[in-house]
């Protein structure tokens, strides 16, 4: 197809025309020719960058492979763990934390102030022995009285937060290496639908305590009596 920007000539006998005009015609097809070189070039260098970005993804993948091989015989498996305190959509403080490695990151929910706390007294046996008048709210142990505040220097924030990292973490890790150990890889781990929740890690860790008391359905109400005392921890499901 012939180029449309592309000018034969000016007029009969061009050649004899002012040096000015010859001079700015083969200016024009100077610039022509160069047009026509740099979009050569930059359709080869495209296809250059097409290459190399599919064989940077190829590399990618293998180093995703590697990574998860090579991971399982560290001595030491180590997680990146980050644990804050957040206010949820309705102004409630509660817990969170993410877990990141090898370039990934999952957001775990830990749970509210409130049960995060209790959860805590539970485990390290903070809560008094309760009798029938106790309520969710009336069973305030050590970790229950404190009250964090979300900012850098808060004694209380930290404390809780320390005993999240002892208590949560280990946990966590664990289940990431037996996911590895099993799959060769995390997906299952960092897929959405793999939940795992603070509190429910912390009420199996009290299961296992020595002051562990399993949990107790309360008691009917008689007519003109009192309510009998509630269930200590948490119910099953079912």
């Amino acid at each position: 197809m012939e180029d449309k920007w592309r000018i034969k000539k000016i007029g009969d006998n061009w050649m004899f025309i002012p040096k000015k005009e010859r001079d700015e015609k083969s200016d024009y097809e100077r610039l022509l020719n160069n047009i026509s070189k740099r979009e050569k070039k930059i359709e080869s260098d495209l296809d250059k960058i097409k290459k190399l970005k599919e064989e940077l993804n190829e590399m990618k993948k293998k180093r995703t492979v590697g990574f998860n091989k090579m991971v399982k015989y560290h001595v030491k498996f180590l997680p990146n763990f980050s644990i804050f305190l957040d206010d949820d959509e309705y102004g409630n403080q509660q817990w969170g934390m993410w877990v990141s490695i090898g370039g990934k990151r999952k957001y775990i929910y830990l749970g509210t102030v409130n049960k995060v706390s209790y959860h805590l007294d539970l485990l390290e046996n903070y809560i008094p022995h309760y009798n029938e008048n106790n309520s969710y709210q009336d069973k305030v142990g050590y970790y229950s009285s404190l009250n964090p505040k979300n900012y850098e220097d808060d004694k209380d924030k930290e404390l809780i937060k320390s005993k999240i990292e002892f208590y949560v973490c280990d946990v966590v890790q664990k289940k990431m290496l037996n996911i590895l150990k099993r799959d060769e890889n995390l997906d299952k781990f960092f897929d959405k639908k793999y939940k795992i929740k603070g509190t429910d890690i912390l009420y199996d860790l009290y299961k296992y305590t020595s002051h562990y008391t399993p949990p107790q359905m309360e008691r009917e109400r008689k007519k003109g009596g009192r309510l009998g005392p509630l269930s200590v921890g948490k119910k099953k499901n079912g």
